[in-house]
């Protein structure tokens, strides 16, 4: 009779009616069982379960074994990734990594009973066992492709609880993974992940010796064997996108410069010395000719391009071609009026309206935007030449050739771009004309075109402007750029250090916006010898004015001359200043903003500048030729193609970019100085053979193990601020010596004229037409680019002859008077 109601209450086990009854029953037994001998069952069943679970064995993809002598670049893909996390804790070790998991995870959250429910249970219905990388993105702030930010403590307590359990995660699976390595060395698919990390992130022999002893990686033979492994693979890559099959109309673009390193040795015998290695590297860079809809491809063609070359033989060269149009002097007014706006909102005020649409941008107008995405990019392998001499460059081209596994007839049968400074460009030259005249392509070097890097361009004109504006430090009485320096608190005893390029171009923009700053203080009447710590509200309408009358009084069209003929030479020289600084201003940030409208329209400038200046007599002739070769004569679907691959972003991002070459430079720090350690230590073959070739991959996984860690990885371009201590100093200088002053000072105490560069250019360039043209013919790509069947420059009659006498040089800006034979006697 006892039983029938103990069946009837049987029935409700496990449903919401006896279900709580029914728990109590089983925690009972299990107590019970625990404390007594008999409770080393479960222990032993755990045991057994976590005996049973055992990877799959044999080679990749039939089981966990990955072979160093067979990787590629593949194993390193997200996807791949996931799945080998996925495999590990979902069919080979789930009852191990929930026991870990369960583990760290309570002790993680440790605190309240509510903590350790939520521990059990994902938040927001996230599987703990997957991956979550997705959850993270959408939810963390710290996330660089995140739009979430920390607005509230809600927010932010989300995100910090998701970001503990991925670590739980993390922990767990790489225990999870030591162990499977520890009962079978041949299950490594992390490991020899984590060699190649930790080879690449720079951990020692002696810590990844240790490493490898705990079984969390490689040996590290095993990362070297990897990465030459991987090496030839992308070899084999490079062979591929170099291919004709592949690219039939138009090769990728290659870029290269000179790198130069120590392989040092501490205690030198007569067989072993250190070792200085001078070579050359570089990269191949694949078109996307998705740029081409709407062109012709065959006038890609080597035949198409020799014809254009041919056609500009006779090319008619005048200044007209370089001076600014009207279109383009009303971009640069743009350009001036953004420049004061940014300096404006940045250190003085602010908007008082929350709508600022009236108000004027801190950014140009656009012209011709690239489109941000990341490029096709592939490092060859340093080469035992180099770029520093004609033979050098027949060495080059020669390992180049060798690496593309291209014979000599199909690497010169194929129109070829390349990418170098300015002494690769003059080498080539060099290398042509030694060769001339030749019928033969791998001879005559005809379908090579050798462009000069951007950022090469914008260092070294710069510097030339720079230098022409520092000015003399042991003068009292000069108010040169040295003087901006010296009151900003930075070194000025010399105008740039040994190869800072990027300093210098900080140094350029710094001297320039607080020069406007103290235009804007001028304009608004404010005579302070410190800025307030806080910014004054403004209309938008009023912030205009201020800006307007700004340019009007220190950019105007006649401010210059005027200056000339009335003013001090102090004022003149910072008018100048002003002007050409803005060049170095507007071409840095169009470059960053990938602007190649907005960096030929300084090119051309440029151009006419570089004319003027006796320290820059190679580029007043390759940059010309430059700007009418990828503007003028190449055939307009090459024009645009050339244009659009100047500059990349190698994070795929807008407002990133920069010049292939400055890349280049990036590559060849890590290479030197990441990997090298100023020659200690040093392999020449192993760096020249198997890290040059790897160096991408290399840098993603240093990347990648932060991201690992559970931190954002931030791509960021070099920013400057001025400080407000800097600022204040700067203004107790510019008061003193009250530099926006157009009176003239004692007799005596006013410095020396500068001269104004871009007057300069433009009347030598009206002085050579006059005598024939011989420098400007010197702009024609013709010149170095032709082949045996195009008569060189020096050969083609007199352009003067050609030149229409009724046609007048531009100038809205009546920058150079109205008589330029009068003017020329002036400067």
């Amino acid at each position: 009779m006892d039983e029938i109601p103990l069946a009837d209450r049987r029935q409700f086990w496990g449903t919401g009616t006896g279900w709580l009854g029914t728990q109590e029953v089983l925690h009972a037994i299990r107590h019970l069982a625990f404390s007594i001998t008999g409770g080393q069952m479960f222990v032993a069943g755990a045991k057994k379960c976590v005996h049973d679970e055992v990877a799959k064995t044999g080679e990749f993809p039939k089981g966990a074994y990955y072979n160093a002598n067979k990787m590629d670049s593949v194993f390193f893909n997200d996807n791949a990734r996931e799945d080998r996390e996925s495999t590990l804790i979902n069919h080979d070790m789930p009852f191990l990594y929930e026991l870990i998991y369960t583990k760290i995870s309570n002790s993680v959250t440790s605190g309240s009973d509510d903590n350790k429910s939520k521990s059990d249970h994902p938040i927001d219905g996230i599987d703990n066992s997957n991956n979550l990388d997705g959850v993270l993105s959408e939810a963390t702030f710290d996330d660089p492709s995140s739009h979430v930010i920390e607005k509230d403590h809600k927010s932010h307590e989300k995100a910090c609880e998701i970001r503990k359990q991925r670590r739980s995660c993390e922990a767990s699976r790489t225990i999870c993974a030591m162990i499977a390595f520890g009962e079978n060395r041949r299950n490594n698919a992390m490991q020899i992940s984590n060699s190649l990390t930790f080879l690449a992130c720079g951990v020692t022999e002696r810590v990844n010796n240790y490493l490898h002893y705990i079984g969390l990686t490689s040996a590290r033979d095993t990362a070297h064997v990897a990465l030459k492994a991987l090496g030839e693979k992308s070899k084999k890559i490079i062979r591929d996108l170099m291919s004709v099959e592949q690219c039939p109309h138009i090769a990728p673009i290659i870029c290269i410069d000179n790198i130069d390193f120590e392989e040092r040795i501490h205690s030198a015998s007569p067989d072993k010395k250190s070792t200085m290695f001078h070579g050359t590297w570089g990269y191949i860079h694949r078109l996307d000719l998705n740029l081409l809809e709407g062109f012709d491809l065959e006038t890609l063609k080597m035949q198409s391009v020799a014809r254009t070359l041919r056609e500009s033989t006779n090319m008619v060269i005048e200044p007209s071609l370089f001076l600014p149009t009207e279109t383009e002097n009303l971009h640069f007014k743009a350009v001036i009026k953004s420049q004061i706006a940014r300096v404006l909102l940045d250190y003085i005020a602010t908007s008082s309206a929350k709508n600022s649409n009236n108000l004027v941008l801190r950014d140009p107008p656009p012209i011709d935007q690239i489109k941000a995405a990341k490029p096709d990019i592939h490092m060859l392998k340093m080469m035992v030449a180099s770029d520093n001499s004609s033979a050098g460059v027949d060495e080059v081209l020669t390992s180049i050739i060798r690496q593309s596994g291209l014979t000599p007839e199909e690497f010169y049968g194929r129109f070829q771009l390349m990418e170098g400074d300015l002494g690769t460009c003059l080498n080539l030259e060099s290398l042509r004309a030694l060769r001339k005249p030749s019928g033969f392509a791998e001879n005559s070097l005809s379908n090579i075109i050798m462009l000069m890097g951007a950022s090469h361009t914008l260092w070294n004109i710069s510097q030339a402007i720079f230098i022409h504006h520092f000015g003399k430090p042991n003068n009292a009485n000069d108010q040169g750029a040295w003087r901006t320096l010296s009151a900003l608190n930075l070194p000025c005893d010399k105008p740039i250090a040994k190869n800072d390029f990027t300093s210098m171009i900080n140094n350029i923009q710094k001297i320039h916006e607080v020069t406007i700053l103290e235009c804007l203080l001028q304009v608004m009447g404010i005579s302070k010898t410190s800025l307030p710590n806080t910014k004054v509200a403004f209309p938008p309408e009023t912030l205009n004015k201020i800006i307007d009358l700004c340019y009007n009084r220190f950019f105007g069209p006649n401010v210059i001359r005027d200056a000339l003929k009335n003013s001090s030479s102090r004022y003149y020289n910072l008018l100048l200043r002003l002007r050409d600084f803005s060049t170095i201003v507007e071409a840095n940030r169009a470059m960053q903003a990938g602007d190649i409208g907005r960096l030929l329209n300084m090119w051309r400038r440029w151009a006419v500048m570089t004319q003027g200046m006796k320290s820059l007599k190679h580029y007043k002739v390759h940059l010309p030729r430059m700007i009418l070769l990828i503007t003028k004569v190449l055939p307009p679907a090459l024009c645009r193609l050339i244009q659009h691959s100047l500059l990349i972003t190698p994070s795929g991002r807008p407002n990133h970019f920069v010049a292939k070459d400055f890349y280049l430079e990036v590559q060849n720090y890590w290479i030197k100085y990441f990997y090298n350690h100023n020659g200690i230590g040093t392999n020449i073959n192993r760096l020249k053979d198997v890290f040059s070739i790897n160096i991408p991959l290399l840098q993603s996984l240093v990347q990648a193990i932060k991201f690992d860690s559970g931190i954002a990885n931030f791509h960021q371009s070099t920013k400057h601020r001025i400080s407000l201590q800097a600022i204040n100093a700067f203004q107790r200088m510019a008061n003193q010596f009250d530099i926006c002053s157009p009176l003239r000072g004692p007799i005596g105490t006013d410095p020396t004229r500068t001269d104004n560069i871009f007057k300069l250019g433009v009347l030598a360039m009206v002085e050579d037409i006059k005598g024939g043209s011989r420098h400007l013919n010197k702009f024609r790509p013709s010149a170095i680019l032709s082949t045996h069947n195009i008569r060189d420059s020096e050969d083609v009659s007199d352009q003067g002859d050609h030149l229409d006498s009724s046609n007048e040089i531009s100038d809205p800006y009546n920058e150079l008077g109205s008589n330029l034979q009068d003017d020329l006697g002036d400067m």
